[in-house]
């Protein structure tokens, strides 16, 4: 998500970087694959939306709807979401909720 303007305001700088530093004073493990996270590693580890931001606009900026993950176990997740995420159909053939 390069493009989105979220990731590049001052206000999710500020608390991602509050919550990359909670997290690695608690020596928290990734959530995904329960290892630990390599902090010496640049660009090993994201702050995660546990919520969708998408779906949970409310939780965009929330603490609690945030971890950090490695990178890779969040591209996994994310092509999981992406894959398995099928529309529900009602029986009129449209999409529900539509």
């Amino acid at each position: 998500m390069s493009g989105d303007v979220f990731y590049k305001t001052a206000t999710w700088y500020k608390l991602r970087s509050k919550v990359i530093a909670s997290w690695k004073a608690k020596g928290l493990p990734c959530p995904y694959c329960n290892s630990s996270i390599d902090w010496t590693v640049k660009r090993g580890h994201i702050v995660d939306h546990i919520k969708n931001r998408k779906q949970y606009p409310e939780l965009a900026l929330d603490p609690s709807n945030l971890q950090v993950v490695h990178y890779a176990c969040n591209t996994r997740k994310a092509a999981f979401i992406e894959n398995n995420n099928r529309v529900e159909i009602g029986v009129d053939g449209y999409p529900v909720g539509w």
